[in-house]
């Protein structure tokens, strides 16, 4: 069984906590937009059944801890693979992304001694549609000299039936040709609408600015939060589908 999925609306909102809030809680963007941070490929051990999620501080003073009260109903499975992005004392901050066609995402407090290490492919194939939940989707197609060609969309607000309704969407686009390294790939929007090295224009914080990992089922992507309107954002984490799912 996978886990209860969070409302789409609810896992926006949760995208632009205060830092106060981001050292006691568990979100996707403060952790992976940190200079440092490097997301880890780990899974639910094969001796573990069922592991549920634990609550943080913020949605239950006291927590996080081992009791029922900090307990959620959300919880993964054996050999579920999970993301994590960072650790507070004895557990880890980790988002699972299920599969098509919605692609739903869930982020939460694990317990570290449920998680183990797994072995991560040095040449993994980035072609496919990635896409995290309704709102982000992330085209990637092989291009000459093992560059690799993106072209990214993301929407805030199109999951909500009210916004859609008053035509209140805000959206976002990303796009280049780069190369990946060991994995890893890092971008800006250049002024022709072509990648350019991610430290290009380092004094303009108004500048797109994209790092991407490929780890295990997923791609894993990080902005800064200016690739497009208000709370658009391309960070999350994403599975590959079929195009248009």
């Amino acid at each position: 069984m996978r886990p209860i999925t969070v409302p789409a609306a609810l896992l926006a909102a949760a995208l632009l906590p205060s830092l106060a809030l981001a050292q006691e809680s568990c979100y996707v963007a403060p952790t992976l937009g940190a200079p440092d941070s490097q997301p880890k490929l780990q899974a639910i051990s094969l001796e573990r059944e069922r592991v549920h999620f634990i609550k943080d501080g913020i949605e239950q003073p006291g927590c996080p801890k081992n009791t029922a009260a900090c307990t959620e109903k959300r919880y993964l499975v054996a050999d579920d693979r999970v993301i994590v992005t960072g650790i507070q004392g004895d557990y880890a901050c980790a988002t699972y992304t299920g599969y098509a066609p919605t692609f739903p995402t869930t982020t939460g407090l694990l317990p570290r001694s449920a998680l183990v290490d797994v072995p991560i492919r040095p040449n993994a194939d980035w072609t496919g549609i990635w896409r995290s939940g309704d709102e982000q989707e992330i085209d990637i197609k092989a291009a000459a000299g093992g560059a690799i060609s993106i072209e990214g969309n993301a929407t805030f607000g199109g999951s909500d039936p009210e916004r859609v309704a008053r035509g209140a969407i805000n959206v976002g686009q990303i796009g280049g040709t780069l190369t990946p390294v060991n994995g890893k790939a890092a971008f800006s929007a250049g002024d022709d609408g072509e990648a350019a090295p991610y430290d290009a224009n380092p004094g303009d914080e108004s500048v797109c600015r994209v790092r991407l990992w490929r780890l295990g089922p997923y791609l894993v992507a990080a902005d800064n939060l200016m690739c497009g309107g208000m709370n658009v954002t391309f960070t999350g984490v994403y599975g590959r589908g079929k195009a248009g799912k």
